[in-house]
């Protein structure tokens, strides 16, 4: 048995659901299908959820809601119409419309109207499948038993959830399920974090016990670095899930890093691919890996901060570092990684967490809680990330990357090694980042053509 997710790119309009509808009439292994809501029809267009999203803050805001209705509505009725299921329209129509009538004081109605696209989508998927000859049937995550945490838009999986989940594999239609949210344990809809249908796909992969997870989506696969920054990057082969999920989280969006996790504690290789052009191989995901790579990608991301701490035998202080992590906790801050030294403490920010009022607290209370000797916040750095399992093996790797950046006149602020020692992470000014990317994959990938 295969699970199959679909992105929204590939359900955007009748075309793109006609090419899914053949991708999974070729291989009968492929019984459970899970969809999102559909995407970008072309570059200027929006997205379904962005829409779903507009309708809300206009519901919210008590502002009119003829435009947000009924361009979702026009949208989901010529899906119809081109598919040959006018007579679904009604029923999506009545889901759609119905989210204006939910209470606002409700902590899931935001849920309910970031979902409806992915149900409405999987409505019009399972009927166009059993109206071409492929028996198959709408299943809700409810039903599925896609079981999660009370927490709006921030959904996790419960464990018992698992259970539930493996009745799917003894139903013999195929199963058209939409993504991104879950049920509570009091029957409540609430999503996974944007980008969840990535996460329902592997869930419900591992509940199943899937020979394979693949998730289809507008790209050949995964490439070394981004396309924007180099150009004509190869294409990934393989990657472990180690150093996709570190991938992921550094900065390529291609798959949701929450999504590897099930799949992975659950050891099923997953693919990703193109749904436009399914005949290739695309890029495996798999538990542990078998080609030998010095790096394997390079990703990298803006907007960081390091915030610095020097204090003359720092170590010796006992609980220095859980009152500085106590102060982040009170000014819910987030951190990315630490380095720590005799004498100094250096974390990783998102700068979207150090606004000037936050920056301003967060110093008045480490001068006045921990008295250091100097306290700075270096601002507008990127994170350049290089990845591979062979970062463990090979000590050289360092070496020859930290060369070429100094060969080029890349200062690095600071260079950490994750905690995994499958990733470097590099530091660097913001008007370094894509220099640095570029001097990466030349000396990884270009030098040893």
């Amino acid at each position: 048995m295969k699970v199959a997710k679909f992105g929204g790119s590939s359900l955007a309009n009748a075309v793109q659901i006609k090419k899914v509808f053949e991708i999974v009439k070729a291989d009968s292994a492929r019984k459970i299908i899970i969809v999102s809501a559909p995407g970008k029809r072309n570059p200027t267009d929006i997205k379904v959820t962005d829409a779903l999203i507009d309708y809300y803050k206009a519901y919210k805001n008590q502002e009119s809601l003829d435009l947000p209705q009924k361009w979702i509505l026009e949208r989901f009725s010529s899906l119809a119409t081109e598919l040959g299921l006018a007579e679904l329209f009604p029923l999506i129509r009545t889901k759609i419309l119905s989210l204006a009538t939910m209470a606002l004081e409700n902590r899931f109605t935001y849920d309910h109207f970031l979902s409806v696209g992915e149900e409405c989508s999987a409505y019009l998927v399972a009927a166009f499948f059993s109206k071409n000859g492929l028996k198959a049937q709408f299943v809700s995550p409810q039903d599925a038993g896609i079981f999660v945490t009370d927490e709006p838009t921030q959904a996790r999986l419960l464990p018992q959830a698992y259970k539930k989940i493996r009745h799917l594999s003894e139903l013999s239609d195929i199963l058209v399920i939409p993504g991104f949210f879950g049920a509570t344990l009091s029957g409540k809809r609430c999503t996974f974090s944007r980008g969840g249908s990535d996460i329902t796909g592997a869930i419900i992969a591992a509940g199943v016990k899937a020979e394979l997870y693949e998730n289809f989506t507008d790209v050949d696969g995964i490439f070394a670095a981004h396309p924007k920054v180099v150009k004509n990057p190869v294409l990934i082969e393989e990657v472990t899930y180690r150093e996709m999920r570190e991938l992921a989280f550094s900065g390529f969006a291609v798959l949701h890093d929450e999504a590897l996790i099930p799949a992975a504690r659950a050891g099923i290789p997953m693919v990703l691919k193109n749904t436009n052009r399914p005949e290739l191989p695309g890029t495996r995901i798999v538990p542990d890996w078998t080609i030998d790579m010095a790096i394997v990608g390079i990703a990298s991301a803006s907007g960081f901060s390091i915030v610095k701490i020097n204090k003359y035998m720092l170590q010796r202080e006992l609980g220095f570092v859980r009152k500085f992590f106590e102060i982040f906790e009170q000014l819910g801050i987030h951190f990315e990684a630490i380095t720590t030294g005799i004498d100094d403490l250096s974390v990783l920010v998102r700068q979207i967490y150090l606004t000037p009022q936050i920056a301003s607290a967060l110093e008045a209370s480490v001068i006045e809680g921990l008295h250091p000797d100097e306290f700075a916040i270096e601002r507008n750095l990127s994170v350049v990330t290089a990845v591979s399992e062979e970062i463990r093996q090979q000590t050289h790797i360092t070496s020859r990357a930290t060369r070429a950046l100094s060969q080029q006149n890349i200062k690095i602020e600071t260079l950490m090694q994750g905690a995994s020692e499958v990733s470097l992470l590099f530091i660097v000014k913001g008007i370094d980042e894509k220099k640095t990317v570029r001097t990466l994959y030349n000396e990884f990938f270009e030098s040893s053509k």
